[in-house]
């Protein structure tokens, strides 16, 4: 375990965070994205400016080709490559959007109105919105992608599954006995779902085949304060911690 801090990182008062390949992304609040070496921690890269339209980032995902950032101020979204952090394109129309994940083929964004967008990643081009009070959303602010399902962190301390597929329902799990204490942010990889929960100061990891509850993390070793972000990358839990200005890492077994 880690826990990686100092103002050569560029880290402002840091939103979200995303691990893929040999990479590690955390968007800052300030306007900036800072890109870290998956294995070592250092840094690569700051990357800002107002081409990139970020505006208030609140969200990121990652794949080993591009970056995404969701820009809650302005609507928007914004794509990066991962090879060199240069401009892909960004994209306008969302509402109020709190938080991204990607599949592969499909970008899913969840928006504060209670919906959520799904975009394919090779156009940028809408695929669907879906929006019904089945789907129990309420104040959507983490997604995240295990290919076959997608999973929505509710601010209702809930997180609803769908079908990735279809974007059918599969099932809103919410029960005191998980932990879910506002949770602000989400990530899974094929066997578990990984739930940052901001007033518990704790992580709830989850099962992605049945949804039941795994384990619930929490203690001052971990140095969780008020995490807003999370993100697994190479056998490794990736949480950041905002009032810290820090980044806590911890083995996902």
């Amino acid at each position: 375990m880690r826990v990686i801090s100092g103002s050569s990182y560029g880290f402002n008062a840091p939103t979200a965070i995303s691990a893929a390949g040999y990479d590690v992304w955390v968007a800052n609040g300030n306007d900036s994205v800072t890109e870290l070496s998956a294995s070592t921690g250092a840094l690569v890269r700051v990357i800002n400016g107002s081409s990139y339209g970020f505006n208030a980032p609140t969200a990121i995902t990652s794949s080993v080709t591009d970056v995404w950032v969701v820009n809650s101020r302005n609507d928007s979204v914004t794509e990066l490559s991962a090879s060199t952090g240069a401009l892909v394109r960004v994209i306008n129309g969302f509402n109020a959007p709190t938080a991204i994940t990607l599949d592969g083929a499909h970008v899913w964004v969840a928006n504060f109105d209670g919906s959520v967008t799904e975009l394919s990643a090779s156009t940028g081009a809408l695929v669907r919105v879906i929006s019904s009070s089945s789907y129990g959303f309420k104040v959507p602010r983490g997604i995240t992608s295990s290919v076959t399902d997608v999973w929505v962190a509710n601010g209702n301390d809930s997180v609803t599954e769908l079908s990735a597929s279809t974007g059918a329902l599969v099932r809103v799990i919410s029960r005191s006995s998980y932990g879910f204490n506002a949770p602000t942010a989400i990530t899974s990889s094929v066997t578990d779902v990984w739930v940052a929960n901001l007033e518990g100061n704790s992580v709830t990891e989850l099962s992605a085949s049945t949804g039941n509850l795994v384990r619930v993390i929490s203690g001052s070793s971990y140095g969780f304060n008020r995490p807003t972000a999370i993100s697994l990358g190479g056998a490794h839990v990736w949480v950041v911690n905002p009032l810290t200005f820090s980044v806590t890492e911890f083995p996902d077994s």
